[in-house]
């Protein structure tokens, strides 16, 4: 029998030092696994243009983008969800009204509203995507300015309670430690994604695996039967999956796949 495996991608599939690496066992395993005639996706809260170039090269069967907002399989876009010209323009000003420093992420392109100076999360983001992207980062005043979700900062002077009221009834917000939110539109997750391609297909779900270690990983791990949790994973998981695995440095993926009997 033939599965669909999902993999989350920080902390998952590539190590999260400055390196963001995938370790050679998993290399061998994901390959093996293809050979054995199961299909691997990538299952992420990356927007696509942020999905590092040689993970895009690798052989994946499918993406999954941006919490389910756009889906590929085989090479060609079969789902995507981005927000309206206007919804992107209105909540870009109220963020900046907010005083929230925000990544706007759009499947070709992001665009950055705050100081991305020494020493704060912009900065990190700038200097880890702009490399990596295809389209240069711009500022969220781009005439072009189109976006699928984004992720925000809270900053000193930020207008927490404004920024969840105003935001909260639209979006899901996925909390990143304790200033950075993740803002997925409602009713699209990395669960969503998955269900669209076991209907597209037609695969029964006792037939998927999902692979994760943070919170945005949560409803992928609950909606399949068969979840991993890697052994560097957040609490969270780790209290919600079916199987804990090893840390990804120490052939996490790979084990995990060996218990199932999928290599």
């Amino acid at each position: 029998m033939s599965a669909l495996l999902f993999f989350d991608i920080d902390g998952t599939l590539i190590t999260l030092d400055e390196e963001h690496r995938m370790p050679e066992s998993t290399k061998h395993a994901l390959y093996k696994a293809k050979e054995n005639g199961h299909k691997i996706f990538i299952n992420t809260g990356r927007v696509k243009t942020a999905i590092d170039r040689h993970l895009l090269e690798f052989g994946f069967d499918g993406l999954i983008c941006g919490c389910g907002t756009y889906i590929e399989y085989e090479g060609q876009p079969v789902f995507h969800h981005t927000l309206t010209k206007e919804q992107c323009i209105y909540y870009a000003g109220k963020l900046r009204e907010c005083k929230m420093q925000t990544v706007f992420e759009g499947k070709d392109r992001l665009f950055i509203d705050g100081d991305y100076g020494p020493g704060g999360f912009m900065e990190y983001i700038y200097n880890y995507f702009s490399k990596n992207v295809e389209y240069p980062i711009e500022d969220s005043g781009h005439p072009e300015l189109i976006y699928d979700k984004f992720t925000t900062t809270l900053m000193p002077e930020s207008d927490e309670a404004e920024f969840r009221s105003l935001f909260s009834e639209s979006f899901h917000l996925i909390p990143h430690g304790s200033q950075v939110m993740e803002a997925v539109p409602n009713g699209f997750s990395k669960a969503t994604g998955i269900r669209f391609l076991m209907d597209y297909l037609n695969v029964l779900p006792e037939e998927c695996y999902a692979f994760g270690d943070s919170i945005n990983d949560m409803e992928m791990l609950e909606y399949v039967p068969h979840s991993v949790g890697m052994g560097n994973a957040v609490k969270e998981v780790l209290d919600v999956v079916e199987y804990r695995t090893a840390e990804i440095e120490k052939d996490g993926i790979e084990k995990a796949l060996m218990h199932y009997g999928l290599l």
